[in-house]
This record gives structure tokens, C-alpha cells and sequence, in this order.
């Protein structure tokens, strides 16, 4: 009995230690501004229908389809949509960096630019694996 007590919290210590840093992953964050290039950051509101705990920063997603819902509003003036879905089919160890694009600072519309990088310890860490 005491071995099927200890074997059973093995198991389910092992399941509990296991993280989204564990396999190949993909971050989806807000970018940076750019006067240049008329970005802006915005707030990554859902992904996958799921609330982040950092509007700026997801927490790992697995590689994959995923659907992002935006948000991007701004002082200077009245931007339309002021929400935006986004499809992102991501790949395994990549960063994704998404801005506002704009044609006025003072307004108007608005649509999502992705840029996207290799997330070096993560490409580190599993390319033994592949």
C-alpha cells in the first residue's frame, strides 16, 4: 500500500513539474513603437480565446494555429477598429512581435504588422531533439 502511495506521488510530481518551457514553444508579445514606421504597441487581449495574464507578453503557446485578438487605442487620437483578430500559424522557438501600423498619428485605421525571431535558448535547448 505505501508503495502504491509513493509510486502515485512520483507520478503525479513528475506530471506536476512538466512546463510550457519543457517542448518547443512560441511567445506572441506586444512590439515596440517606431515613429518611422508609424508603429505603435498594442494589447494582445485573447489568445485562443484566453485572457493573458500580461497584455504585453503571453506566456508560452505551443507551435501551431493560434487566433490573437488585438486592441490598440491611443491618446493621440481615435483609431478604428479598436479591436482586431489576427490568425498566426506559429512556429516552434519563435518570438512574435506584433505593433499597430497606422497612416496618422492622430488617428484612423489601423492593422496588425507581425514581426517574427528565433528565440535562441529555446532553438539551443531542443535542437537535439528534432
Amino acid at each position: 500500500m505505501l508503495r502504491l502511495l509513493a509510486a502515485s506521488l512520483a507520478i503525479f510530481a513528475g506530471s506536476a513539474l512538466a512546463g510550457p518551457y519543457d517542448q518547443p514553444y512560441a511567445l506572441i508579445e506586444s512590439g515596440d513603437p517606431s515613429e518611422p514606421r508609424r508603429e505603435s504597441p498594442l494589447a494582445i487581449s485573447k489568445i485562443d480565446g484566453a485572457s493573458p495574464r500580461n497584455p504585453r507578453h503571453s506566456d508560452p503557446v505551443p507551435p501551431g494555429k493560434h487566433t490573437i485578438s488585438l486592441h490598440f487605442e491611443s491618446a493621440r487620437g481615435i483609431f478604428r477598429p479598436e479591436y482586431h483578430d489576427l490568425e498566426i500559424d506559429t512556429a516552434p522557438c519563435t518570438r512574435y512581435r506584433i505593433v499597430a501600423n497606422y497612416v496618422s498619428r492622430t488617428g484612423g485605421e489601423w492593422k496588425p504588422k507581425v514581426y517574427s525571431e528565433p528565440i535562441g535558448e529555446c532553438r539551443k535547448k531542443f535542437a537535439a531533439k528534432k
